[in-house]
């Protein structure tokens, strides 16, 4: 359960898109959310999410990015915000593709989720119940 009572708490973190970065990413955030209280199967999900959305990024964009997590109440907001204006694609559900599912599952997972574009790229976002 999370302690509705505290302040927000916040981490934001600049990453180069490199491959290896995914991982990283992965191990120190398990531990941060982890600390925060929140349940196993949130951090489960939150991970998952992020992992697609600095997938996008790697893939997609390959610009430096920001990524910022962020606990108020009881919603997780992760966002990646990336140097290309580029707007996400959410692909149609083909069972035979080997890729182009990360959205879908961001969907999935999210209560909601989106992307804001500004002159130095975009920011997509999602917020999960926590």
């Amino acid at each position: 359960m999370v302690d509705t009572a505290c302040p927000p708490r916040s981490m934001t973190s600049t990453h180069e898109p490199v491959a290896t970065v995914a991982g990283q990413i992965r191990r120190r955030l398990r531990t941060l959310l982890t600390g925060w209280g929140l349940s196993v199967d949130t951090v489960d999900d939150a991970l998952l999410v992020i992992e697609e959305l600095v997938a996008n990024v790697l893939d997609h964009a390959r610009t430096r990015f920001q990524l910022i997590v962020r606990l108020t109440g009881s919603v997780l907001h992760v966002a990646v915000h990336d140097g290309s204006t580029g707007a996400p694609e959410v692909q149609p559900f083909d069972p035979h593709a080997g890729r182009g599912r990360g959205l879908q599952l961001v969907s999935t997972l999210a209560a909601r989720w989106g992307c804001d574009t500004d002159t130095a790229g975009k920011t997509v976002w999602a917020e999960l119940p926590a």
